[in-house]
């Protein structure tokens, strides 16, 4: 019988490595395509606050204004670098932490409510904006300062006594790329759980069988 079993698990695991592996291209995918978004977005959401505040940006001097731009600039060169460092963390992708009993809506998209587990992330690069027009006193308050009111661009991701971290607030659309791909990844996520936990649930029958094979043996 633990033969039996051994051949059924290898053959779920067999089942397994397949789903987890176009995951891991999903995954990929969807960095890629966040930081194309998150480049578009630094841009137009820029220009927004400019306009949207015209006596900050007039107030500016010219050297200012300037220093101003060019940092938006680099935060847009950077988009690719920011985004990675929000996204690769393992405990975002239940494939490359596979657990037990997460939930089944963990990645599910409903209308433009999208998975929380990803979209805080997406919010946390975007946040970085936020720091840019705090800077420059467009009425954003991204580093938590106590002091400072206005739009507040942070969170504290980690708990109340956490560290700030900036955070865009508002309402925000993804794009469709972006939500094509996490739908895909929300397929191979159902498919892939129900896979690891037969594997869980035979794994367990084994250890069963061979503690009363032992007992019988004595």
């Amino acid at each position: 019988m633990s033969e039996d079993i051994d051949a059924q698990i290898e053959r779920k695991e067999a089942e397994l490595s397949p789903l987890c592996r176009f995951m891991d291209e999903l995954k990929v995918k969807f960095t890629k395509e966040t930081a194309s978004f998150a480049s578009e977005w630094f841009k137009k959401a820029s220009k927004e606050y400019v306009t949207k505040y015209p006596e900050v940006a007039l107030n500016l001097s010219e050297e200012r204004f300037a220093q101003m731009k060019a940092q938006v600039n680099e935060l847009i060169q950077d988009s690719e670098k920011i985004v990675n460092g929000e996204l690769d963390d393992p405990a975002l992708w239940w494939h490359q932490r596979p657990r037990l009993h997460d939930s089944a809506a963990q990645y599910l998209q409903v209308a433009d409510k999208y998975p929380e587990i990803l979209d805080h992330s997406v919010r946390h690069a975007l946040g970085r904006l936020g720091l840019i027009l705090e800077r420059y006193k467009f009425n954003v308050n991204a580093s938590g300062n106590p002091g400072s009111y206005g739009e507040f661009w942070f969170d504290h991701p980690k708990g109340v006594d956490s560290a700030p971290c900036p955070y865009y607030p508002h309402l925000l659309r993804w794009s469709e790329k972006m939500q094509q791909t996490i739908r895909e990844y929300n397929a191979q996520y159902i498919m892939a759980v129900a896979v690891f936990e037969e594997i869980h649930r035979l794994k367990e029958e084994k250890k069963r069988q061979q503690a009363m094979n032992r007992w019988e043996s004595i």
